[in-house]
């Protein structure tokens, strides 16, 4: 549990900065920066523009589609996919709209911590 609170502050200071589901008039080269996880983490998506439905959101990482475990209008909790790369880029989908892409770096050094169908009822 200390990893699961230790990886979604992090997260969260990344995302909080993540401009989600707004359309993106002008796409513009920024300094991207990375988050490092590991498979089957969860990842707490802030931002806006989401749909509560989880069948309507679609977060990918690198062309894997990840496991949505609950979906507000300001949040989405997914569950990281199994993923050959080291680093991909993640985006977040709402019909037409698309993100703003993040990095996320697949940590080497560590094994899968919890599946979601264990841990998502106590989640929430």
């Amino acid at each position: 549990m200390k990893h699961y609170n230790t990886f979604v502050v992090a997260l969260m200071l990344l995302v909080a900065a993540m401009t989600a589901c707004s359309p993106n008039q002008e796409r513009k080269e920024k300094e991207t920066a990375t988050v490092t996880g590991n498979a089957g983490n969860f990842l707490i998506i802030r931002g806006h523009g989401f749909s509560k439905e989880k069948e309507a959101n679609k977060v990918i990482f690198g062309d894997v589609v990840a496991h949505i475990l609950r979906a507000e209008a300001n949040y989405l909790l997914v569950q990281v996919p199994e993923q050959k790369a080291d680093t991909v880029q993640v985006v977040v989908a709402v019909g037409a709209n698309t993100s703003n892409a993040m990095l996320f770096e697949y940590n080497s050094a560590r094994k899968l911590v919890a599946s979601a169908r264990e841990f998502a009822s106590v989640a929430y």
